[in-house]
């Protein structure tokens, strides 16, 4: 037993001994301008030591030094999270980063990097650097990382009309995302101000689609009053055209539900103004038409 306990304790010190000695050769191979050989001792030993902070600060800054900004960013907030003291020297490698990365136009780095900076440092202005992220988020479909700058992006705006322009992607962002709650809120505060011409129609048309997924989803859970009214919102002018006639299609639904067969059968009439034959609007205002027309037929032959 007391042989066994002297190995383990050989063994222990051993993995003490090589994490320092990992670190030392790092530190050696980045004085000489071995950077990858650096990094590379810096990462065996953050292994063999778990999440010192010494080695995560040195390993980011080989990594920078690499180019590689996402592991550059990883490892600054590890730094943060190993030691809070040192949460602004992580905050300012990280901003390093976010400048590195803008200048090598590494977007997904620069995002990395600016979602760890918001993590380590929430106060610290992220300023012309969020509106780059958001408004790539937005072209790349990230709507999680657009839903996180964009408000960011929206307080650093110059002028009103940015404002309203960063407003409107972010409720089509929060539509994308499902949340038409958001998206309405956002939409209508666009249209009150009325800066952009162009963000203002879009917003209209975005106050459209969710007042029909609105819609949509009260008649699902069975409240036809509610989706009467955002069916009726949908159709409003300003709607684009196929959401307007989703909303004629809903309003038969909701006409139907209430057992006024003529009203519904007119409102899936008017769900066929427009389309073309194989779209799916037009194929379910025929199927409803149609059905309607059996049962009515059914009814007249078989009186209940």
């Amino acid at each position: 037993m007391k042989g066994a306990a002297l190995t383990l304790l050989a063994l222990a010190l051993a993995c003490t001994r090589s994490a320092a000695d990992h670190e030392e050769l790092g530190d050696r191979n980045y004085a000489a301008g071995a950077y990858p050989d650096a990094l590379a001792e810096y990462r065996l030993g953050l292994r063999a030591n778990g999440g010192s902070a010494s080695l995560h600060e040195k390993a980011a800054a080989a990594a920078l030094k690499l180019g590689d900004y996402e592991l550059a960013a990883a490892e600054y907030r590890e730094l943060a999270a190993a030691d809070r003291s040192r949460a602004d020297e992580a905050a300012d490698g990280l901003e390093r980063v976010v400048r590195a990365a803008l200048d090598g136009d590494d977007r997904l780095a620069l995002t990395a990097a600016l979602t760890a900076l918001r993590e380590v440092a929430p106060n610290r202005p992220l300023g012309r650097y969020a509106r780059l992220v958001a408004l790539d988020a937005v072209n790349r479909g990230d709507t999680a990382a657009a839903l996180a700058f964009l408000p960011v992006a929206i307080a650093a705006a110059g002028d009103g009309r940015s404002a309203d322009s960063l407003l409107y992607l972010y409720g089509i962002t929060a539509l994308r995302a499902g949340d038409c709650g958001t998206a309405v809120a956002v939409f209508e505060g666009v249209l009150r101000r009325q800066r952009v011409a162009s963000v203002v129609d879009q917003a209209r048309a975005g106050v459209g689609q969710c007042a029909l997924v609105q819609g949509q989803q009260a008649l699902a859970a069975g409240h036809p009053a509610d989706a009467e009214n955002w069916f009726r919102m949908a159709t409003a002018p300003g709607s684009d055209a196929d959401v307007a006639r989703g909303g004629q299609l809903g309003l038969g639904d909701v006409a139907l539900a209430q057992g006024d067969v003529p009203a519904a059968i007119d409102h899936y009439q008017q769900a066929l103004v427009g389309g073309t034959p194989g779209d799916s609007i037009t194929v379910k205002a025929r199927e409803k038409l149609n059905t309607l027309g059996k049962a009515d037929t059914a009814g007249r032959v078989n009186p209940s």
